[in-house]
């Protein structure tokens, strides 16, 4: 006999979830979700009938409302693999089913700019918690109708696009800045590097999900450029902001493809 006693997946009081403190009825099949509080913010602005407004006490805040007359959530799950993981798994838990990230992303081609927007056909799983999921030789990748949706509603935003393979590790800083991690990526043609796209992507499909991401570029490790670069700041608050709305479009059309 195992030595496991505890569940898989434990709840507070009320059938509550630790985490996200959502529970039953609360989470829409479509899901953004979003590193920062202010993502949420500006969903509120475009939802109708908001039916639930929380905001855990481990800073994850959701919101549940109308897009097109359709139920959608939008939750802030915070920064890196680990904590998007407790996130999703709580949301799948609840009725989540289709997953779109929006976040951030520094470019490794030259030829993306800052304020791009990069759709991942997939990711390269750099990060510790996909592990648990599958085997290193599974493929954390996005279904080919979620990558069309997020593309055309991106172009039709007027957003230069770029879709391929990005990378996700945990380390903003260090694995991001050593020189033979970006040029060994950087020559096979990978697009980027950020923190959760992986993770997003292989707990979907391990959970029988569907996942993408539409990531606005905020620096550029080849050539130099940076949103935050102290004195010197380049401004793309706009367009990684704004990815709210085209996302919304792209969540939309999806429901009747794969629900």
């Amino acid at each position: 006999m195992g030595v496991l006693k505890l569940p898989k997946y434990v709840e507070m009081a009320g059938g509550v979830a630790p985490v996200t403190e959502c529970k039953a009825g609360e989470i829409a099949p479509l899901v953004i979700l979003a590193n920062m509080r202010d993502h949420v913010v500006r969903a509120e602005a475009l939802l109708e009938d908001i039916t639930v407004r929380n905001d855990s006490v481990w800073g994850v805040n959701t919101i549940t409302g109308s897009y097109r007359c359709t139920p959608v959530t939008v939750c802030c799950a915070g920064i890196g693999a680990g904590q998007t993981s407790n996130v999703m798994e709580e949301l799948i838990n609840l009725g989540g089913k289709i997953f779109l990230q929006i976040g951030a992303t520094g470019a490794i081609q030259e030829n993306i700019a800052m304020g791009d927007t990069v759709i991942p056909t997939g990711a390269v799983r750099d990060e510790g918690v996909t592990r648990y999921y599958a085997p290193q030789q599974y493929p954390a990748v996005s279904d080919y109708r979620v990558v069309n949706a997020l593309v055309k509603a991106a172009r039709a935003a007027g957003n230069t696009v770029h879709a391929g393979i990005i990378r996700t590790t945990d380390g903003f800083y260090p694995s991001q800045r050593i020189e033979e991690y970006v040029k060994t990526y950087k020559d096979i043609g990978v697009l980027s590097v950020e923190q959760e796209v992986a993770a997003i992507l292989a707990i979907a499909a391990c959970r029988g999900c569907y996942a993408g991401a539409s990531l606005i570029v905020v620096g550029n490790l080849v050539t130099g450029s940076h949103s935050w670069n102290g004195d010197s700041v380049e401004l793309v608050e706009n367009e990684y902001f704004d990815q709210i709305g085209f996302v919304l479009d792209a969540l939309v059309e999806l429901k009747d493809e794969l629900l």
